[in-house]
């Protein structure tokens, strides 16, 4: 926990007991960093699965003798595999713009038709029904082969193509900055902004979550090596 230091006393100045104790306090003002890794807490414990449909549950998997959260949609078209944060034992909202969420991930796409939206993942309203369009969030999105950068606040939503030179990366890294006037977009590159968009930001709160879905009866296979959030204490 951090220490915050209220004074500064010079070498030769005598300072009470009280000044000592008011420069130490442990200080509840900073960030709340958050990380889940599959390696050691089952997918269950933390996430909510019940928007999957037709599509295996996510489940912890060994892949290339390293552990990964796996979802799979099965080859039929349109059908899911999800999985959004619990707060406590039930799915729900657990942040918003005003606490400056800061989100990162590993994904790895293994498989997916090149044709269609087959995924999204980032902040999203935990109630939202998978791949609606004009939905609240600040997400990323793969479709028709293009990465995407989606603000939406619900009666609208700017898409912005954010796809690498050289195509969408098999295993990426990714985070959002959300801010109450700007959300910034990275891939791979975490110094750098993708993209920051200033339009339809999200109004409501909002969730983690990943989902995938099936186009033209091909599997959309992903692994989640990881997934943190950071964000601020109440203010």
């Amino acid at each position: 926990m951090a220490q915050r230091h209220k004074r500064i006393v010079d070498t030769l100045d005598v300072g009470s007991h009280n000044d000592w104790n008011d420069d130490h306090i442990s200080d509840f003002s900073d960030e709340v960093d958050w990380e889940y890794s599959p390696l050691t807490i089952p997918v269950v414990n933390v996430w909510d699965v019940g928007q999957t449909s037709g599509g295996s549950n996510p489940v912890v998997a060994l892949q290339d003798s390293h552990v990964f959260v796996y979802l799979n949609t099965g080859a039929t078209t349109d059908q899911t595999s999800s999985m959004r944060l619990e707060m406590a034992t039930t799915a729900s909202d657990i942040t918003a713009k005003e606490e400056y969420p800061i989100l990162t991930m590993a994904l790895w796409m293994e498989a997916y038709h090149t044709a269609g939206l087959v995924a999204e993942f980032g902040l999203i309203p935990y109630a939202t029904n998978l791949f609606t369009a004009l939905q609240d969030g600040a997400y990323f999105a793969i479709e028709d082969n293009k990465l995407y950068a989606v603000t939406g606040n619900g009666a609208a939503e700017t898409a912005t193509d954010i796809t690498p030179s050289l195509g969408i990366t098999e295993y990426g890294n990714y985070k959002i900055e959300l801010a109450d006037s700007s959300c910034k977009f990275y891939v791979d590159d975490m110094e750098t902004p993708a993209l920051t968009q200033t339009l339809t930001l999200p109004n409501n709160d909002l969730t983690i979550k990943i989902s995938v879905r099936s186009k033209n009866n091909v599997n959309t296979k992903a692994y989640l090596d990881g997934v943190a959030l950071k964000r601020n204490r109440y203010q």
